[in-house]
């Protein structure tokens, strides 16, 4: 059993040694670079880079002339020159093409053009994120999952740095990791597009969920399965994985069976114990480390989050135990993940605009009485199963639906259907707004004080707003400007 309160002194067994060491950014000394994507991830890394001075040429590719490479024009200018490319329209020019090694950003999908056009270059290819966890392997606490990754992430660094730790926190949560200075420890959020071109893993991996995500970027189901996992094909020390999760655990066995997982979960040695009041107590074996009244988190899939990151957090010997519960309370809700908005109608409004898949949207619903709910659903319509979160309503029933534009029809009428079919079409009010401002109007008309109005789409905001922090305000801008008139 891995105890709970743990030394403040390293212990042995975060000393790993890889039977073959990864290329870091030390490889890239006296070569020349060719840096593909210049979003975030691109321009931490093309800074680092600079700042060191070791490439002996350095060069940048992008497949779109939009804002981000407007932008690397004007702050970057003549030190790394910038080509647009469109690969069914032109060939990459000569000068990259000879490039000792590509690095690729995480927005560019192995099942475009554009990746297909460097791949077709014959020269290597990795990523800035590759590069960092090769070279901080030792020191690194790595999370991923299709859900639950940014608040695990975040918890895990708050319990590191509340036991007196020099961490870090970064990755997929918009920090990019060639933008913070290497600490003692690194908690780093990494997406399967990041995940997918790792050439080692880092000594801690915590695996939150599992279900099918970004087809569009990743080609199929099996794909996407194999490049979230493959965070752990470096035979990282400890796994902490999900163990309620079937699909996670079914693939992890099929594509590791030899890998040595910390499972946690109701039947695992890590678990959640039901105090018979509506509570759960936080587990590790016959240990009560903490109690569900301790976070200020809702849902038991952020109970699972917090169970997940105290063992992440303990394995690397740094952990004060005694100190966790107060940790777990002092930890504030991330932005836009069940995030509630106070209103002096007695409403609570919850602001979950990340809940971009329908799972995500369904764990939003089982935080809530379902009778003093309404949601705010529908969104971009990537042709994905919405059945987790359609079933979900139609066997817990909520004070209200609202659909919006986008896929939002389509969802309120599957849930027509559904509620239909459960004999359960009378619990439910139901509606299609034509935007958020309708939508909030609506909701208020519907809510008494002490209902929930929670905005989680189960879709991203594409072509709707530009991504989902926007939607967010675009939610709150509504809500304050309807304080006073209720519409």
């Amino acid at each position: 059993m891995i105890p709970v309160a743990c030394s403040r002194t390293p212990t042995a067994h975060w000393v790993r040694f890889l039977p073959k060491q990864a290329p870091g950014l030390t490889s890239l000394q006296g070569r020349s670079v060719l840096i593909v994507g210049v979003g975030r991830e691109g321009r931490a890394l093309a800074d680092r880079l600079l700042t060191q001075g070791m490439t002996s040429a350095l060069f940048a590719l992008d497949g779109q002339d939009g804002d981000a490479a407007r932008a690397w024009r004007e702050d970057y200018a003549d030190r790394i020159a910038l080509s647009v490319v469109d690969p069914a329209l032109e060939p990459i020019p000569e000068r990259l093409a000879n490039a000792d090694i590509a690095l690729l950003s995480p927005g560019i999908p192995k099942t475009g053009a554009l990746y297909q056009a460097v791949a077709a270059l014959g020269i290597p290819m990795s990523s800035g994120t590759a590069m960092f966890v090769a070279d901080h392997a030792n020191t690194m606490v790595g999370v991923t999952g299709s859900k639950g990754k940014s608040t695990t992430s975040a918890l895990i660094h708050h319990l590191l740095v509340g036991s007196g730790v020099d961490a870090a926190l970064a990755g997929n949560m918009g920090i990019p990791v060639w933008g913070i200075d290497p600490r003692e420890f690194q908690v780093v959020e990494l997406s399967s597009y990041q995940c997918s071109r790792l050439e080692t893993s880092p000594s801690v991996v915590v695996l939150t969920a599992l279900f099918p995500e970004h087809l569009d970027w990743h080609g199929s189901e099996q794909v996407y399965y194999h490049d979230k996992l493959h965070l752990v094909a470096g035979s990282p020390d400890h796994v902490i994985a999900n163990g309620d999760d079937v699909t996670l655990k079914r693939e992890l066995r099929k594509r590791y069976p030899d890998l040595a997982v910390t499972w946690v979960g109701h039947n695992e040695d890590w678990h959640l114990e039901a105090d018979g009041s509506g509570g759960h107590w936080l587990n590790h074996g016959t240990t009560r480390i903490a109690h569900s009244s301790s976070l200020n988190l809702r849902g038991d899939h952020n109970l699972r989050n917090a169970l997940m990151a105290i063992a992440a957090a303990s394995v690397t010997g740094k952990l004060d135990g005694a100190s966790v519960p107060g940790l777990l309370e002092s930890f504030e809700p991330l932005a836009h993940r069940l995030e509630p908005i106070s209103d002096p109608s007695g409403v609570v409004f919850v602001n979950d605009s990340l809940a971009t898949n329908p799972q995500a949207a369904r764990a939003a619903l089982e935080a809530f009485p379902p009778d003093q709910v309404i949601v705010l659903i529908g969104g971009h319509d990537r042709g994905v199963d919405y059945s987790p979160l359609v079933s979900h309503i139609a066997t817990n029933p909520p004070k209200g639906v609202i659909g919006l534009p986008g896929s939002g029809q389509k969802l309120v009428d599957l849930c027509t259907q559904a509620l239909s079919a459960a004999h359960q079409l009378g619990s439910t009010q139901l509606a299609v707004a034509a935007s958020m401002e309708q939508a909030v109007v609506m909701a208020r008309s519907w809510a008494r004080p002490g209902d929930y109005v929670v905005l989680s789409p189960g879709a991203p905001s594409f072509g709707y707003y530009r991504d989902y922090e926007e939607r967010a305000q675009d939610f709150v801008t509504w809500i304050t400007a309807t304080k006073e008139t209720g519409r």
